[in-house]
């Protein structure tokens, strides 16, 4: 804390005096700087003759300053009288008295001002934080317009079909899939923090233009943001890259995203979750087969479902009922929201795809 004091005012008997006084209190957490001129937003301390040059209407809060052995004592009666007057003055202190006698005035203007200081800095980081919040629910709300409800694309053989259930839990789902080069990358996120989607949001709009972009640069940034994230919640990532010629597919899955085939379940579900419970990352290799089709489950469709679609196992009803495309993902939504029919909404978020691969398409051998 910075207190100014006029040059004509700072006398070494009166500096000696303040800096007892107010050091003893509180250390060098205040400074004292003499200056030719005020400035309008610093404490100040000055004499009643300065006080009276400048008047109280230039002035922010200020303490005056006398020697009650020098000064008549028309002149005290008459500071007192203005300290009553003027809500800019924070006191009337006299050298002529021991500075203990001030000093439970002056610890309880530094006490109040170090809680007003951190409350500015508490402020200013909250509104940050709230303006950051804001925006990335704005973000998301545009985005999410974007890929709701049903989603269907085909790029160079791959059939992508989706579909989104809003939940009404905090945080969310989102997922996205694009072509880049002779790839085509395919991402989904469940998270408990709207901060957290918002900024992979941001990172994967990124991606979106890195034409150089690699599985290995993902998992780079994964670990490199690791405690920017932390204690923000927990998330799960799903991120496959399907090569366009080869339908070669490599995978990174952390937490609770499955990728099922007709026969089998292709990359299960694992007990990880980002930033804070992740031990390793789990890397998976699969080729796609021409006419082969794949159902990815997101984590809110476990947590909506409780694992069962009626009476079945949710992997038992997948194999029993599978069918193509758009026509397997409208009746495993249909299932998982018959028990939330009262409802406009289920409680997760929830995103069902297919990836599947024309039986027609050409694929390097």
């Amino acid at each position: 804390m910075e207190i100014e004091i006029l040059q004509q005012d700072a006398d070494q008997t009166s500096l000696s005096y303040l800096d007892k006084l107010f050091f003893n209190l509180h250390g060098n957490e205040v400074e004292f700087k003499q200056v030719d001129t005020f400035t309008s937003d610093a404490y100040k301390i000055l004499t009643f003759d300065s006080f009276k040059e400048k008047g109280s209407s230039r002035l922010s809060q200020f303490f005056i300053i006398y020697d009650g052995a020098k000064v008549d004592k028309s002149i005290v009666s008459e500071m007192a009288s203005m300290g009553k007057s003027t809500p800019e003055c924070l006191g009337i202190i006299d050298t002529s008295l021991d500075f203990g006698l001030h000093a439970p005035a002056i610890d309880s203007f530094l006490v109040s001002q170090s809680v007003m200081d951190s409350q500015k800095v508490l402020l200013k980081k909250l509104n940050g934080v709230m303006q950051s919040v804001l925006g990335q629910l704005q973000r998301v709300k545009g985005l999410h317009e974007k890929v709701v409800p049903v989603r269907n694309e085909s790029v160079r053989g791959l059939q992508i079909n989706s579909r989104f259930c809003a939940g009404t839990s905090s945080g969310g789902e989102f997922f996205d899939f694009f072509k880049l080069g002779s790839s085509l990358w395919l991402f989904s996120i469940n998270a408990s923090s709207y901060i957290t989607i918002g900024s992979f949001l941001s990172l994967i709009d990124n991606w979106k233009t890195n034409t150089g972009l690699t599985k290995e640069h993902v998992l780079q940034v994964l670990e490199s943001q690791k405690k920017d994230f932390s204690g923000l919640g927990d998330m799960s990532f799903f991120v496959a890259k399907i090569d366009l010629s080869s339908f070669d597919m490599d995978v990174i899955n952390i937490g609770s995203h499955e990728l099922i085939g007709k026969e089998k379940i292709i990359i299960s579900r694992n007990d990880q979750s980002y930033p804070d419970n992740m031990v390793e990352i789990k890397e998976s290799h699969y080729k796609l087969d021409r006419g082969e089709q794949l159902v990815l489950l997101s984590p809110g469709f476990f947590k909506n479902s409780s694992e069962m679609i009626g009476t079945s196992n949710y992997y038992q009803f997948i194999k029993t009922n599978w069918s193509a495309g758009s026509d397997i993902i409208q009746e495993l939504t249909f299932q998982s929201k018959k028990k939330y029919n009262d409802l406009d909404f289920m409680p997760f978020d929830q995103t069902i795809l297919t990836i599947g691969v024309d039986k027609n398409a050409i694929a390097k051998i």
